[in-house]
């Protein structure tokens, strides 16, 4: 089963996010601590993370300019900073895709599955 870390600070949203992952089989777990996130990611021996931008304690592609110093971990960024120049700064970070906030489940699963099988 694939392990997939949610990194967003609306529990609401992380906790439908989980749901959505566990119902389709997926071992998801949510970060519930914002602090030295890179890290908490490399300890978790995920195999994708989903991650928001806007985190309390540091930005999303702060997190993934880290996190790609060492490690090639598939990341969807998941977010509502939607525009043109917002998806190219964060494909240029290092994401593996984006999607913004409000997304479809479904597409956002079908982008999970695209992402696993590389």
């Amino acid at each position: 089963m694939k392990r997939i870390l949610i990194v967003e600070d609306d529990m609401a949203l992380a906790q439908e996010l989980q749901y959505l992952l566990i119902s389709n089989q997926y071992d998801a777990q949510c970060v519930e601590e914002f602090t030295d996130v890179a890290g908490q990611i490399l300890a978790s021996q995920a195999d994708m993370v989903l991650l928001d931008i806007n985190l309390p304690e540091v930005d999303g592609q702060s997190v993934l300019r880290e996190l790609r110093k060492t490690s090639d971990i598939p990341v969807i960024m998941v977010t509502a900073k939607g525009t043109e120049y917002d998806k190219v700064i964060g494909l240029d970070s290092g994401a593996d895709d984006y999607v913004t906030k409000p997304f479809n489940p479904v597409e956002l699963l079908a982008r999970v599955k695209s992402q696993l099988r590389r």
